[in-house]
């Protein structure tokens, strides 16, 4: 499973696109994909707004942030999520912790996200993509939640890194969806945001 694969074609521009790695994300740090630190660093947020205007000065680094995240440069992306005193900013804080992995740290700046609005639509999305498919019984809950249980999740990541198999990449899917979910909140907070899985 390719990272496109997971989105309608039109859910992501080519200008974001293309600063993306293709493959999933690991559960864990990885490796920094260098080749893309460059364009990372001259890429300038304010053009990934969907409508006109300009993204606020904590929505970018929130993009940023999960840019870097997305990629492997699990520093760079602490360094802008810590500075950002939103739900949003401690949400991708909290992922980066996940995946270092330091789980009661992510657990804390997922406290710090409290009941947030996409808690449905990314239940949501994550029984639509998981719809019909044969789920290992540790994830089984991911087919019937109808809200996002970020501490379920950082446990069930604990279970699945590093360990291969069905449930790994199963893992690495829904923190992929997971991920744009976020990441196109926070590029247009103003939308109603749901999730349609490709075909």
């Amino acid at each position: 499973m390719t990272a496109q694969s997971l989105l309608p074609a039109d859910r992501l521009p080519a200008e974001i696109a293309h600063l993306l790695r293709p493959e999933l994300p690991p559960l864990g740090p990885g490796r920094p994909q260098q080749a893309l630190a460059g364009p990372l660093r001259e890429t300038d947020p304010n053009g990934w707004k969907r409508r006109a205007g300009a993204l606020s000065a904590d929505a970018a680094a929130c993009c940023t942030s999960g840019l870097w995240l997305w990629n492997g440069f699990l520093e760079d992306s602490h360094s802008l999520s810590q500075a950002v005193h939103t739900p949003e900013g401690s949400w991708w804080h909290g992922i980066m912790h996940r995946r270092e992995p330091d789980p009661g740290n992510a657990a804390y700046w997922f406290r710090r996200v409290g009941d947030h609005p996409l808690a449905g639509p990314l239940a949501d999305g994550v029984r639509a993509q998981l719809a019909g498919r044969d789920v290992p019984a540790a994830a089984g809950w991911l087919q019937t939640a109808d809200r996002w249980d970020p501490f379920r999740f950082i446990d069930l990541c604990e279970q699945a890194r590093g360990r291969g198999g069905l449930l790994e990449q199963l893992i690495r899917e829904v923190a992929a969806i997971e991920w744009y979910v976020l990441f196109d909140f926070c590029r247009d907070a103003d939308d109603t945001y749901s999730f349609t899985r490709s075909k």
